[in-house]
């Protein structure tokens, strides 16, 4: 399978709800880097935090809007739609840059301002 279609289908996950399918991309020592938040380390911690970010919104639709790979490294360019509290439909500019050590993911770093989601 190439890459490109394995950020598809982690999208695919996260868009479903399904954090374990999500988190099963991840090597058992992965670090989790999301905005200016402290980095999670392990693909359980990776899990649990994709769960409580899935039930912090109404629904998302991740877009993908490129996907470079370059060397062991993805950089992943993505529209995030969603919705705010107040109904108002969002479309957030986020860009992720992916380590792969073989098929794992051993760093990921997702560059996103999620405020305007949750005023």
């Amino acid at each position: 399978m190439s890459r490109a279609e394995m950020v598809r289908r982690m999208c695919a996950a996260v868009d479903g709800g399904d954090a374990e399918a999500f988190g099963a991309w991840f090597a058992a020592d992965a670090r989790y880097v999301f905005g200016n938040s402290e980095p999670l380390i392990g693909r359980d911690a990776v899990v649990a935090a994709t769960a409580g970010a899935a039930g912090a919104l109404p629904w998302v639709r991740h877009v993908i809007d490129q996907v470079a790979e370059v060397g062991d490294q993805l950089f992943c360019r993505f529209t995030i739609e969603t919705e705010a509290r107040d109904g108002k439909q969002l479309a957030l500019p986020c860009v992720t840059v992916i380590w792969m050590s073989g098929d794992e993911i051993v760093d990921y770093r997702v560059h996103m301002d999620i405020a305007p989601a949750l005023a």
